[in-house]
This record gives C-alpha cells, sequence and structure tokens, in this order.
C-alpha cells in the first residue's frame, strides 16, 4: 500500500538541466542495447534529449502544457537511478525506470516510482499511466500493489522486407487524408481495440488526435526529424471507406513505424495488401516495418506471422487514477 510518508526519502534529487547529460549516460547504458536491437539510433535519441532541454522547446512545452520531470538518486556523486514523470495537462506517464547495474536489488527504482506517483498526485493530475514488458512479472506486481490497473496489452511486430518479402496486389487503394470521418472512426475503435482500454481513454480525443493539427506536425519534424502520414483504406471497386492507417518514420530509428490498422474484421484481409503499398509508397528508409498490435487481435496477428512478422515484444499498460473512491493510492 502506498503512503506518502514513505516516500519522503533525501537521497531522492529533481535533476536540473546541467544534468541531462548524466541522464543520458545512464539511459544508454541501462536501455542502449534494447534500442540498438529495435534499430534506434542512440545518436539521435541524446541529441533530442539535449534539443528538449532548449529555451524554445521548453518554452513550446509550457505553451501545450506538456513538462518532463526527471528524479533520480546519487551514490558518491554519480547518477545510478532514475525516472521520468512526463505531464500532459491533466494525464501523467511513467518511463525511464532504470538503475545502473551496479546498484541493482536495493530498492532504488521503488523509491523513485513512488516519489513520482506521489508528487503526479500533487500536481492534480487525474491519472498516471505505465507500460512494462509483458514478461517483467516483479515489475507487474509492484505496480499493481502500489495501485495501478492493467488496461491494454499489444504487441510489437517487425519484418524485414529483403528477407520476407509482402505478397502485394491490387485489391487496395490509399488515400492521402487530412482528416477522417468521426463517427466511422469511432466505430471502427470497438474492433480494434478492447473494452478495457477504452474505458480509460477518451474516444472523443482519440479521434481528434488521431492526425495532429499542422502546429504539432511541425514541432515533431523539428524536434525528432518525424514525418508523419495519414490514409484511407478503399477496395479498387469502390469509394467507400474500409478504414485508416497511420504511419510514420524518424531520424531516431530505422524502418518504417505502422500504427495499428483500423479495419473492420470483415476487412483484415485488406492489412497484408496495404503494408506492402505503405512500403513502396513511402520511400524514406523502409527497409524495416514495425508494426502494433492489440493482443486481442490474434487472427490478424496471426495472419502477419505467416507473412513473416516476427511478434519481438509484448507490452502491458497500466493506470491508476486519482479522482476515483476506489484508488488505491494514499489509503492507509
Amino acid at each position: 500500500m502506498l503512503k506518502a510518508g514513505n516516500v519522503q526519502d533525501s537521497e531522492i534529487v529533481l535533476l536540473k538541466r546541467d544534468e541531462t547529460n548524466e541522464f543520458i549516460d545512464l539511459l544508454m547504458l541501462c536501455f542502449g542495447e534494447g534500442l540498438e536491437r529495435d534499430r534506434v539510433n542512440l545518436a539521435e535519441v541524446g541529441k533530442l534529449m539535449k534539443k528538449i532541454d532548449k529555451p524554445v522547446y521548453r518554452f513550446i512545452m509550457k505553451i501545450m502544457k506538456v513538462e518532463m520531470i526527471n528524479y533520480g538518486i546519487k551514490r558518491d556523486g554519480k547518477l545510478v537511478s532514475a525516472i521520468t514523470l512526463s505531464t500532459e495537462k491533466k494525464s501523467g506517464t511513467i518511463g525511464n525506470v532504470m538503475t545502473h547495474p551496479d546498484y541493482r536489488r536495493q530498492g532504488l527504482a521503488k523509491k523513485l516510482f513512488r516519489k513520482a506517483v506521489i508528487e503526479g498526485e500533487k500536481l492534480g493530475l487525474d491519472k498516471i499511466t505505465l507500460d512494462v514488458h509483458a514478461q517483467n512479472i516483479g515489475a507487474i506486481k509492484l505496480y499493481e500493489n502500489e495501485g495501478f490497473e492493467r488496461f491494454y496489452h499489444t504487441g510489437k511486430l517487425k519484418l524485414d522486407p529483403t528477407q520476407n518479402e509482402i505478397s502485394s496486389d491490387d485489391s487496395v487503394v490509399l488515400k492521402e487524408i487530412t482528416d477522417i470521418d468521426l463517427d466511422f472512426f469511432d466505430s471502427l475503435l470497438d474492433v480494434c481495440f478492447p473494452q478495457k482500454m477504452l474505458e480509460n481513454r477518451d474516444r472523443n480525443k482519440m479521434a481528434k488526435d488521431y492526425i495532429p493539427n499542422r502546429f504539432i506536425r511541425f514541432i515533431a519534424s523539428k524536434i525528432a526529424g518525424q514525418k508523419l502520414y495519414f490514409y484511407s483504406l478503399h477496395k479498387n471497386d469502390d469509394t467507400k471507406t474500409r478504414g485508416y492507417i497511420s504511419a510514420s518514420t524518424s531520424k531516431m530509428e530505422e524502418g518504417l513505424r505502422i500504427s495499428s490498422p483500423l479495419v473492420r474484421n470483415g476487412d483484415s484481409d485488406l492489412v497484408l495488401p496495404v503494408i506492402s503499398k505503405l512500403a513502396t509508397m513511402i520511400t524514406h528508409n523502409t527497409n524495416y516495418l514495425k508494426l502494433n498490435l492489440s493482443m486481442h487481435r490474434k487472427a490478424l496477428i496471426d495472419m502477419m506471422l505467416k507473412a513473416g512478422f516476427e511478434l519481438t515484444e509484448e507490452s502491458l499498460y497500466m493506470i491508476i487514477k486519482f479522482n476515483e473512491e476506489n484508488t488505491k493510492h494514499g489509503e492507509t
């Protein structure tokens, strides 16, 4: 049970901007191997973290009511454990939970985690979310003991087209779009995501945010070198919209990242031809494909695996809410 009095630990410090390099060094040590395996450019990640610390981007984040707060624990003047609490308006996200290999199993990450949750509640957040590897039973148990609940189980699939070529045909047409049919989009959510996940997300906001406005896209391009693509799906013999799909490229990672295809189960056969077309239409570094899918879409995942995709990682998304009477957080 989480109690505020248990996290007032003198070891925990709020990291300052001039400690960014220490934070990045620890992150690369703890997660570098996994990031490289995921074909993420570590140098670009470091540049990004330094860039968002610049006054102009801090000002932009303030306007957007976005903040990144880093807490850490030092030993002998060296940063050995850290955590990030990111906030956007009334919502928070915990990430970068990390401890130097030489200082693990001392409860440092647990102290920082509790600190971040307490501070998030003090800031007036309505909720905090996080994601964790589905196989990390110890961390999941810790988060559940602290009042977090599971609400979404997702899988990451990858494909190297040079090793496994996706068959293509002319059964689908992709049309670049700048807006969506909100009612149709909403109807697709119940098919593409589990109910528990939708209960913890604002459906209207999901629809409005599906295609970010020009300002946000500009900022994403300037900060991370990210380019976003949005398409509606059609069969070649009619004009009816069958679904939506979005993708992105970035300086930070190799390949094409594809969001969960939003299609009804009856149109699942369109997904592979769509992905094949995306890989030819978006010519920037598309020799590596990454696709996220809800694990409840078993038939679609099986289809991807048969086509040569590899399920490389499963994640659980967890949430704690502060405005509900039944939350465990803060109970004595």
